[in-house]
């Protein structure tokens, strides 16, 4: 049996005490899974549910699947603690906070989004997603080793993607596919 299981942990929670814990580290943590994480493995570390080396292990594996860290890392805990309720829970636990500060947020702007100030703000915020994006994009750009080919080809697609929006997802999945396949091909005849 794996090291901090419940049968080898008398002090490992039950399903509800994974809930509240993970409930209430999601309520009070600002800044996403990088910042709960600390703050999960130190709460279950000085509760003696898992140990500091077992909780970066279940914390390394969180890493390699896909989806919000906090919560695939909530996932594995309450697994190895509770075994399926316990993932349960802790995921539950995790994610209710912020859906909740969703639902709140949309429901505040329904209300008040027509209000000339709040309206011009979220206009505002609105226009930082495309420089925010751009500057991820150049960030990226630079390190690329550019060619001819891939020069066009990043302007083809980004022509494509700005004139048929109604197709962006299938656009964007086929260039991949075309693109990946032809740099193969090029790599591989040189």
């Amino acid at each position: 049996m794996k090291k901090g299981t419940a049968a080898e942990n008398p002090k490992a929670p039950a399903s509800a005490g994974l809930f509240f814990l993970f409930f209430g580290i999601s309520a009070i943590t600002v800044g996403g899974g990088y910042a709960m994480v600390p703050v999960i493995g130190s709460t279950l570390e000085k509760k003696g549910w898992v140990g500091e080396e077992d909780f970066f292990d279940l914390f390394a594996q969180a890493q390699s699947f896909p989806g919000p860290l906090a919560f695939t890392t909530a996932l594995l805990v309450g697994k190895r603690l509770a075994g399926a309720k316990g993932a349960a829970a802790a995921g539950l636990g995790v994610m209710l906070p912020p859906f909740g500060a969703i639902v709140l947020v949309a429901a505040l702007l329904g209300q008040i989004g027509e209000l000339p100030p709040v309206r011009n703000f979220l206009k505002g915020a609105g226009a930082t997603v495309p420089g925010l994006v751009a500057a991820m994009i150049w960030k990226v750009a630079k390190m690329r080793a550019w060619t001819p080919f891939r020069a066009i080809s990043a302007i083809a697609l980004s022509l494509l993607l700005c004139l048929l929006p109604a197709f962006t997802l299938v656009v964007f999945f086929a260039a991949i596919l075309v693109l990946y396949f032809m740099e193969i091909r090029w790599n591989s005849s040189r």
